[in-house]
């Protein structure tokens, strides 16, 4: 059997168990919910630690005329797609909790953004954590609903309504970022002049892994602002055929190694396929959900860390930000890193798997 051959097995073997197995995640994603390498950037917004900020958040309603929503369950359908969008921005104050419409904090800008999808039957709220430590630490965090996807889809979110409308997203997250830098200059939101158009990643869990490696790395939708890109749980499939063919930026993957849902060779894939600057973050034990919506455990506060570091290097240009990134993602039974920093990368480069 040829490596080509292989590689569409392994796809396919994934893509299968990723229809039959996400439908188990739903209601666990939605309890939570409810609960709960690019050419070297200069350095901007200044790298400071998670919590350095209070937190601020918008929450924008945006409809894209020129697509449609298809049809879903009761709902009809629709000839544009409605995407709200909750926003973390740095902030002033000191609440520990993110206040509607606070004032930012302009002093450390322009900070870059991150456009982050969520997973099928999720919604923004799931990954509240994840986001408001990346805001904390001077980033602005998009986070879309997705129409077909997220738990409050009209017509009722179905697994199937889900992935079939996978590959629509990736247009959807970019027309997301146009909107949000669109508010950022529009002269009376707390996001004037705050934001860097020039310093864009993404992220997202599980369906929105998948999103994410259609947004930056397929040949048909990837987004050529993005610069760095965080995929968790996810699979390079369902939105095209091909990935890693054009311009790679540097890629973080974050994966459980007990994943039943999507299994972890996915993510072992996905990490083989790619380019230098490329990491893979494993969680030793971990499933599908957790750490990746949050928590206090090391695993947890290992993804904080680490996102972080990678974000500080990539998008603000910090050559430190790999040491701490090793150090951070290096949890004695509990996390491992496994990297190709590529050449130039600063503080280290080459292949590199930890123990």
């Amino acid at each position: 059997m040829t490596s080509a051959h292989c590689s569409r097995h392994r796809r396919r073997t994934a893509v299968a168990s990723l229809l039959v197995a996400l439908a188990s995640v739903s209601v666990t994603l939605h309890a939570a919910t409810i609960a709960s390498a690019a050419p070297e950037p200069k350095r901007t917004a200044e790298v400071v630690p998670i919590g350095t900020y209070a937190v601020g958040k918008l929450t924008e309603t945006f409809v894209d005329e020129d697509r449609p929503t298809v049809p879903n369950g009761s709902y009809p359908g629709a000839s544009s797609r409605t995407l709200e969008t909750v926003v973390y921005y740095p902030a002033k104050g000191e609440s520990a909790e993110p206040v509607e419409g606070a004032p930012a904090n302009t002093k450390r800008g322009p900070y870059p953004l991150i456009l982050f999808s969520h997973g099928a039957l999720a919604n923004d709220a799931a990954y509240t954590a994840d986001a408001k430590r990346w805001a904390s630490a001077g980033y602005v965090v998009a986070l879309p609903n997705y129409p077909s996807s997220n738990s409050d889809a009209a017509g009722g979110v179905t697994l199937s309504s889900a992935v079939s409308d996978v590959k629509n997203q990736p247009a959807d997250a970019s027309f997301v970022i146009d909107q949000v830098l669109k508010v950022g200059r529009r002269g009376s939101s707390p996001l004037d002049g705050v934001i860097d158009p020039k310093r864009i990643g993404a992220a997202g869990h599980s369906l929105g892994g998948i999103t994410t490696y259609g947004l930056v790395y397929s040949d048909c939708c990837s987004d050529p602002r993005v610069k760095a890109a965080i995929a968790m749980s996810g699979i390079a499939g369902l939105v095209d055929d091909t990935y890693f063919q054009g311009k790679n930026p540097p890629l973080l993957i974050l994966h459980g190694d007990a994943d039943p849902l999507v299994p972890y060779g996915a993510g072992v894939t996905a990490y083989e396929q790619a380019r230098a600057p490329k990491f893979l973050l494993t969680f030793l034990g971990a499933g599908h959900v957790t750490p990746f919506i949050g928590g206090d455990d090391p695993q947890a506060n290992a993804l904080y860390a680490a996102t972080t570091d990678f974000w500080d290097r990539y998008l603000k240009g910090d050559r430190n930000a790999l040491e701490r990134l090793r150090e951070d993602a290096d949890v004695p039974g509990a996390a491992r890193l496994e990297e190709d920093a590529g050449s130039g990368s600063g503080s280290g480069s080459g292949a590199r798997k930890g123990s």
